[in-house]
């Protein structure tokens, strides 16, 4: 039929799982896309940036700012595990782990314990992202002979 899209790996028309053929995505292939780790881990990355801003902007004294700009470093570190985690799930794992430690070791420099409720939920969101790193199973390489 002219004018409708045909899915290249499994021949399927695009039309019975989209009404729009130009948004078609097929559901066999959304978790070679997205995976729970990218999720959750740009979710905790993106949330800690924006708590980071907010620490620094309604500080009170410089050790809060330092807080929030090594928070901040340590999210973008997050962000960069969580885009790593669909090609380096093991590597995207141990980022986003120390991206957690590290925003919780952050805290104690401000001399408040108060930042550390900000904080929680990036660093659990972070920390389940690593955590669902590493329970992946690793692709065995195909040996040559």
């Amino acid at each position: 039929m002219p004018g409708t899209e045909i899915c290249s790996y499994c021949m399927v028309p695009a039309a019975l799982f989209s009404i729009r053929t130009g948004t078609f995505i097929h559901p066999r292939h959304l978790r070679l896309i997205m995976k729970k780790q990218f999720i959750i881990g740009i979710t905790g990355g993106f949330l800690g940036l924006v708590t980071a801003l907010f620490v620094i902007l309604s500080a009170t004294s410089n050790d809060m700012t330092l807080s929030g700009v090594q928070a901040a470093l340590f999210s973008s570190l997050g962000l960069m595990g969580a885009a790593i985690a669909k090609k380096e799930t093991r590597f995207a794992g141990y980022m986003l782990i120390f991206s957690a430690v590290f925003i919780t070791l952050s805290v104690p420099i401000a001399n408040t314990l108060s930042l550390l409720y900000y904080y929680m939920p990036t660093v659990i969101l972070l920390g389940i992202a690593g955590i669902l790193c590493f329970m992946e199973p690793e692709e065995q390489q195909p040996e040559d002979l």
